[in-house]
């Protein structure tokens, strides 16, 4: 070989690495972009939710229906205890659509490049993992406080990416470009079919909109108490369930 060929030929390999290196490193931010977009982040975007919940008591041994509408809007950005560039989501509240919003609760949003970090009622919840690929798992509950009895169900649960990239209708709007995330399917006996022992249901699922955020949301947890005296009553057939459960259906969004 030449040796004055030699120089040009190592820097056509280096220019060749190089723009490779270059390439990997655009289609990346292109990824983590477009993962980013199933929850964005906006001063002033909101998203507002049709929202049937249900709640069982086993007590009385009755099932409570309510409906209301929520308004989730990111109100402002703010540094959290880690240093992190992170997003307050302001929640309302109304039973009706004449009547006014009133102050719900706040959330905390954190998008962390590699993650989505939701915190609500004191607890934090990885509700994304980026990119988002079909079937990619995470522990979405690892932060949640599962020592505490009342969120001792939430332990080990594996969030899952479904059907990414799918049109979704959550049955009030037709939505392009979504991905699914499964929590939870969890179910323990059945007590219609065998009353005599314990029984429990636990479903979780929430679906994203590319440019909107989540535009869906179903969960559901109850337990069954076969001892309970309402479900040893020869005069009551029901089966007696304590839980509680909702439905969230995106209705409007800017």
């Amino acid at each position: 070989m030449n040796k004055k060929a030699l120089p040009l030929l190592l820097l056509a390999v280096v220019l060749t690495v190089a723009h490779f290196a270059c390439k990997k490193a655009d289609d990346a931010k292109i990824i983590a972009a477009e993962s980013s977009d199933y929850f964005p982040l906006k001063r002033g975007s909101y998203v507002v939710y049709d929202v049937d919940s249900t709640y069982w008591d086993n007590y009385y041994c009755v099932t409570r229906y309510y409906h209301c509408q929520l308004k989730y809007t990111v109100a402002d950005t703010f540094t959290d205890e880690l240093g992190r560039a992170s997003y307050r989501i302001d929640v309302r509240i109304r039973k009706k659509v004449e009547e006014p919003w009133e102050t719900h609760k706040v959330m905390y949003a954190t998008n962390t490049g590699e993650e989505l970090e939701l915190v609500y009622d004191e607890q934090r919840y990885i509700k994304m993992r980026y990119p988002v690929q079909e079937g990619l798992t995470w522990k979405g509950n690892a932060y949640v406080n599962v020592a505490d009895s009342d969120l001792h169900y939430y332990n080990d649960w594996d969030y899952q990416y479904l059907d990414v990239d799918k049109t979704y209708d959550n049955g009030a709007v037709k939505y392009d470009h979504t991905v699914t995330v499964l929590q939870r399917d969890e179910t323990k006996n059945n007590p219609e079919a065998i009353p005599g022992q314990d029984a429990s249901r636990t479903y979780s699922k929430e679906v994203f909109a590319k440019g909107v955020g989540m535009i869906y949301r179903e969960f559901y947890h109850w337990t069954y108490d076969a001892s309970a005296i309402n479900n040893n009553d020869p005069n009551n057939p029901n089966k007696c369930r304590s839980g509680a459960g909702v439905v969230m259906k995106a209705v409007d969004h800017n």
